[in-house]
């Protein structure tokens, strides 16, 4: 099975103000986090990682890490850096499947564009829902950005950021269907069609 998260920023204590999470505490917040992932995913099952999995932690990120059960790909955001540099080259090979600034795959003629930043488009993007893009890094904005203004008007690509999928990883199908309500995007009977047609695809 494979799986979406954005944004888990976790160790981050200002999240929790700057975004309005609801918890008494960065250490429930990690919990939270950790329990919703391994309750969902097995060590067998890959997590795809958009960005910004940490932040001014004052625990090793090593920790979050080791306690994640399910394999990891991070495209990595812009808070990631600075923890990515106290990783070892062998604790990289260790921890994550791979590491990439963007990543993609293809499955019978369907392709998905996996970035930590919203994009306005992406290779083949103008073929509706013969491209997908995920992404993080708006959080749950709706309006105080350009970005965030734009993003719902772009109905092939999706917000995987915590702060909208429940504080839990979240199924391709489940992705579509979140920002679907999130942004209150409206399709055509077609574009459901094509895009319902895609997930299938994609989820084989």
């Amino acid at each position: 099975m494979e799986m979406f998260i954005a944004d888990t920023h976790f160790g981050h204590e200002n999240i929790l103000k700057e975004c309005r999470r609801e918890f008494s505490s960065v250490e429930e917040m990690d919990r939270c986090l950790v329990d919703n992932i391994n309750s969902r995913m097995t060590r067998g099952d890959i997590l795809y990682i958009l960005g910004d999995f940490s932040y001014r932690s004052k625990r090793p990120v090593k920790e979050y890490l080791e306690a994640i059960k399910p394999k990891k790909i991070l495209i990595v955001g812009n808070h990631d850096e600075s923890w990515l540099k106290k990783l070892t080259a062998e604790e990289k090979k260790r921890y994550f499947l791979g590491i990439y600034p963007q990543y993609g795959f293809k499955r019978y003629g369907v392709e998905v564009h996996c970035c930590h930043y919203p994009m306005l488009a992406w290779s083949r993007s103008h073929y509706f829902a013969e491209s997908l893009a995920i992404c993080g890094h708006i959080h749950k904005q709706r309006d105080e950005t350009i970005a965030a203004r734009l993003f719902s008007e772009v109905k092939t690509q999706f917000n995987a950021g915590a702060d909208i999928n429940g504080y839990r990883p979240v199924t391709l199908r489940e992705l579509v269907d979140n920002n679907t309500r999130f942004y209150n995007r409206q399709y055509t009977a077609a574009e459901t069609e094509l895009l319902d047609a895609a997930i299938e695809k994609l989820m084989k």
